[in-house]
């Protein structure tokens, strides 16, 4: 038997937008007008009883079902429910979608948002069983049903189920080929269980259907590093550089950065594991004397510049590279410049690590500066 369904909302929390222009004030008889207007037509296509009562600032609203129809419940309303799921509003959505689950018990739709709404709130249990319900309601629909199972995954993988997380992400895959989400996630499932070959292949795969996917393009260096740092270096530092330039800033961005250095700190030791590179404390140094009898707004300009040039790729392990800059004279090469961008965020940020590879050298420029030493 289907039971009714009861819910409460604060009048103030409402989203007035819904309403139509006159009408979008709380409390005013308008306002209240327009809200009944509003959920009786949400809840048309379901029959039965809707009451919309408002008391001590709040919205009451009751539904309750019609007498059991011979010909089966009418079409679900999921045209008022599927923007208040794109806007978020969980709290609206909820509610309706119960409904319409009393109404028809498999309903594929209701039961995928459902499962989706109770995974992003952290009720992953109850997340999983809609969601496995969602699979089997969409038999016959290869994209929803792929969905449901790319949802399933992300579930299972919030409670730490990596084995059915990857059973769902293969099925998705298999009846969606071209489904990148998929193919990305089951990448990084691959990847933290160690199969790096088989994690850059899956990557691959997602970047072909979306060229732009940052993230794939990101996971697939860090694959490809783990793989084969010397092997994959030059791709792997292409993409992250790719990733650097679409997005400049934000987590990814600063992830991408760092990689780079880590890329660019093996560079450096390539040829002297066991050492200082004296080269690189010999252009530390340099910068030290140079920046120290630099006025500000001029030392700012230069920084800037050689920032904005190590954003392009500095090969900081190839000795016969020369660049000229607008606000220095002469020639640099890439070392040189690396340890300029070192020494310059060194006297911005102090404690903060530049990501190049070079702190070491940087702390022995440092130690011969402050002792009033010369290059070495």
């Amino acid at each position: 038997m289907i039971e009714g369904t009861a819910f409460s909302i604060e009048e103030a929390i409402f989203d007035a937008s819904l309403l139509p222009e006159g009408s979008r004030t709380p409390g005013t008889e308008a306002f209240h007008r327009a809200v009944t207007d509003y959920f009786q037509k949400s809840y048309a296509s379901m029959g039965g009883q809707l009451t919309v009562v408002f008391a001590a600032g709040r919205i009451e609203v009751a539904w309750e079902p019609a007498a059991p129809d011979p010909a089966g419940p009418g079409a679900p309303a999921m045209a008022s429910i599927g923007p208040l799921l794109q806007q978020r509003r969980f709290d609206e959505a909820r509610p309706l979608l119960e409904t319409l689950l009393q109404l028809e018990p498999e309903h594929p739709v209701a039961l995928y948002n459902l499962g989706v709404l109770a995974s992003e709130e952290g009720k992953l249990e109850e997340a999983r069983l809609l969601l496995r319900r969602a699979v089997v309601a969409n038999a016959g629909d290869d994209h929803a049903q792929a969905n449901a199972q790319v949802a399933l995954a992300l579930a299972a993988m919030r409670l730490s189920d990596k084995a059915v997380a990857r059973q769902a992400l293969e099925a998705a895959i298999e009846l969606e080929p071209q489904n990148s989400f998929a193919l990305r996630s089951l990448g990084g499932l691959l990847v933290i269980a160690g199969a790096y070959a088989a994690g850059a292949e899956r990557f691959r795969q997602a970047l072909a259907v979306a060229p732009d996917d940052l993230i794939a393009s990101f996971n697939l260096a860090r694959a490809l590093l783990e793989l084969d740092a010397k092997e994959h270096r030059d791709e792997a530092d292409q993409l992250l550089l790719q990733v650097i330039e679409a997005q400049p800033y934000g987590e990814l961005a600063n992830k991408a950065k760092e990689l780079r250095g880590s890329i660019a700190a093996r560079d450096l030791r390539a040829d002297q594991p066991d050492g200082l590179r004296q080269d690189a404390v010999s252009y530390c140094l340099q910068a030290l004397q140079l920046f120290e009898a630099m006025e500000q707004p001029r030392f700012m300009a230069v920084l800037s510049e050689v920032a904005a040039v190590g954003q392009g790729g500095l090969q900081i392990n190839e000795p016969g590279t020369s660049r000229t800059l607008k606000n220095l004279p002469g020639t640099w090469s890439d070392l040189a410049l690396a340890c300029l961008i070192e020494v310059g965020m060194k006297r911005l940020t102090p404690d903060e690590d530049s990501g190049l590879g070079i702190e070491a050298e940087y702390q022995e420029a440092v130690r011969l500066h402050g002792a009033g030493g010369t290059k070495p």
